[in-house]
């Protein structure tokens, strides 16, 4: 034990020397970065690019003079190449201070580039560069979705693959890191290589270093990430240990990896892969045996119990790395991992014969058609898995359910020997009744609250009570799904739309596939005006209403106060106003919801709406959402402002802050207090904050 805590004490004195070091290296990089005009340096892609709606976004080497200064997230309106050096007129900016720009600085970005214009351009061609774009010029990764998965498997080229349909499936059913390179595509590397020089006779050390290098090579070749590296190390250790005499240790072999990775660069510990991979790894190697033996216990044939025992250690593992981030947890992962783990370890042969066919014969395109035909039965079987009702839920976890579970994991690798079936019979049971006690309790018995929920700079808000609920706007993105999960919805009566502004009516898509929707509620005449994304989506009932027309959401009376009269939806002053009045014995409470409506649209309605307790301001806090007459007649106790950090247009405005202040009003908004929970209460109303100010 003393020597194991040596070892720890030694890597955490190297990591912590290895941090300091990259971060004023950092500091370096940026402070030189944003003090030279973008014109000055040359930018050097790295990697495959990311494509998003409006534009490509590449990782790349920053030099100055010749020097190497850091690494920048660039964007650009066409895909640059790996290898490719720019010279361009554009514009360097600091990261944004939001969870993004903090999570691209720890991994390394110091600075973000917009390209406007390129001045010069070259394209330097390593060896594996040029074989890499000789394999995918066969491929051709662009012409359908088995492409698609064929360059992802083989080259490690994700960009097609992520705009399609097939990752959500993959996505859904955790059969994502079947694609990612791993130790299992490592190991087919080696034992293909392995198979081919054995009859030359080589002695074991040119062997190893014959598979070290083709390892190496290939690593490069499909682009070099974290979780690669950290699988290609391993596996040298292990190779080494049998060329030493000594036998393999995986434990060990993954502390070398991680040591060496953060030696190098300790902002690798933020790599969502390498987290991922390690973590995996580390309960693969810690309780794989354990699982199979007792899935072996039970019956289970041997092959099944060891894939079965892989993913449930892999899942356990990453959930609470995962959940955070996507959102969603997978339940059909062990069957679909079972089932899409051995074709896809098929298709990686077949698809690695191919790549070195391809680099000596692009003209031979016959040589895809089983590679391909494999590519289309994998993306069926994950389709296939993903429509199975309830094979990905969402979820939110917190840091003390993430700290539950790896907990429980220790706990289990001390006592595994005595843990018998009823142990795991009543775990089965306790689960069970707790997972139905959460769906009555939030499908049946909600508390009545409004919520003005956190979604960034956008609206939406929750309107419930017992089995009824109805959301007033759905956000910009898939943050109105997490902040859905957050909030324990499992239902939607309906979706309120006020207006066709996509920081309103964006994360529509993302709400529908969460939880089930009765119907959709617009303004009069807006549904025929409804923007592409949302026309082509399957829609529920649309409904329109307009002034005077009320919506009952369990005790809560939502009355409709603007528009008075028929309109298109594309302009804040088209949005609905809702007047929202809890009607309960022994409590009360009233709300405005304004949409983005300003002072010109709330004359003509506040006198119609009286007092209120609750404003949720206009446009999002706008110098325009309010002004002294409109908080006379409404006379609020709190006012609310949707917003984003760090938005650029500085919401809520100064202006609308200072009159609510001279009014008396208490302000706050959900960039700085998270959620805002407001409920009936005997003596006015309750409100509660989803973080501390």
């Amino acid at each position: 034990m003393s020597r194991v805590l040596g070892w720890v004490g030694i890597g955490c004195v190297i990591g912590a020397l290895s941090g300091a070091v990259g971060c004023l290296s950092r500091s370096a990089s940026t402070a030189k970065l944003l003090t030279n005009p973008a014109s000055s340096f040359e930018f050097r892609i790295v990697g495959d690019a990311r494509e998003t709606s409006w534009t490509y976004r590449h990782q790349a080497y920053a030099y100055l003079e010749g020097a190497r200064v850091g690494t920048v997230e660039l964007s650009c309106d066409e895909e640059l190449p790996a290898g490719t050096s720019i010279s361009c007129v554009g514009r360097i900016d600091a990261l944004a201070a939001d969870s993004w720009g903090r999570s691209s600085y720890t991994g390394g970005e110091v600075a973000s580039v917009r390209v406007v214009s390129i001045v010069e351009r070259s394209r330097v061609h390593t060896l594996v560069d040029a074989t890499r774009a000789r394999v995918l010029a066969a491929i051709d990764p662009a012409q359908g979705e088995d492409r698609a998965l064929l360059a992802g498997i083989v080259c490690g080229r994700t960009t097609e693959l992520n705009a399609s349909l097939a990752s959500d499936a993959f996505a859904q059913t955790g059969t994502s890191h079947l694609i990612a390179v791993s130790g299992s595509h490592l190991a087919l590397v080696a034992a293909l290589v392995e198979v081919s020089v054995r009859s030359i006779g080589l002695k074991r050390l040119l062997r190893f270093a014959l598979l070290t290098a083709v390892m190496g090579a290939y690593v490069l070749f499909t682009g070099g990430a974290a979780s690669a590296v950290r699988s290609f190390i391993m596996v040298a250790c292990s190779m080494l240990a049998g060329l030493g005499g000594r036998r393999s240790h995986g434990l060990s072999a993954l502390a070398v990896s991680a040591l060496i990775l953060v030696v190098l660069d300790a902002g690798i510990v933020f790599d969502l892969g390498f987290q991922l991979s390690a973590a995996s790894v580390l309960f693969i190697q810690v309780f794989g045996s354990y699982f199979t033996f007792y899935l072996r216990r039970l019956g289970v044939p041997r092959a099944l119990a060891e894939a079965l025992a892989l993913t449930l250690c892999a899942q356990w593992a990453t959930l609470p790395i995962t959940v955070p981030v996507f959102g969603t947890c997978s339940l059909i992962a062990p069957v679909a991992n079972v089932v899409l783990g051995p074709i896809m370890s098929v298709l990686l042969v077949i698809g690695l014969v191919t790549a070195l066919v391809c680099m000596f014969a692009p003209w031979f395109s016959a040589v895809l058609v089983p590679a391909l035909a494999l590519a289309r039965v994998s993306i069926f079987c994950a389709s296939a898995l993903s429509a199975v009702p309830h094979a990905s839920i969402a979820m939110v976890l917190g840091s003390g359910a993430a700290a539950f579970l790896y907990g429980l994991a220790t706990l289990v690798y001390i006592a595994w020997m005595s843990i018998r079936g009823a142990h795991l019979a009543f775990a089965f049971c306790a689960c069970a009744l707790i997972a139905f006690g959460h769906q009555v309790r939030w499908r049946y018995l909600a508390p009545p609250e409004v919520i003005i929920l956190d979604v960034g700079q956008a609206d939406s808000i929750l309107i419930r009570d017992g089995s009824s609920a109805v959301l007033v706007d759905a956000g910009v993105d898939d943050a109105v799904a997490t902040a859905l999960v957050r909030n324990n919805v499992l239902h939607l009566d309906a979706v309120l739309i006020t207006h066709w502004d996509s920081d309103h009516c964006g994360g529509l898509d993302a709400v529908l596939d969460t939880v089930g929707v009765e119907r959709l509620i617009v303004a009069e005449g807006a549904a025929a005006h409804a923007p592409q994304n949302v026309a082509s989506l399957n829609l529920p009932k649309v409904e329109s209403v307009l002034a005077g027309d009320s919506i009952r959401v369990g005790r809560f009376r939502c009355r409709v106060v603007w528009p008075c009269a028929e309109v298109d939806g594309l302009d804040n002053e088209d949005s609905l106003a809702i007047g929202v009045a809890y009607e309960g014995s022994g409590a009360s409470m009233s709300v405005l919801l304004t949409g983005d409506t300003e002072v010109d649209e709330e004359h003509a309605y506040v006198d119609a709406v009286g007092e209120v307790d609750v404003l949720k301001l206009g446009h999002h806090g706008s110098a325009e959402s309010v002004d002294a007459d409109v908080l006379e007649t409404l006379d609020p106790l709190i006012a609310v402002a949707s917003a984003g950090e760090g938005n650029r247009y500085g919401h809520p405005a100064d202006a609308c802050l200072e009159v609510l202040e001279e009014h008396g009003t208490q302000v706050v908004s959900t960039k700085d207090v998270g959620d805002v929970r407001v409920s009936p209460a005997g003596g006015g109303v309750s409100v509660s904050y989803g973080r501390a100010a």
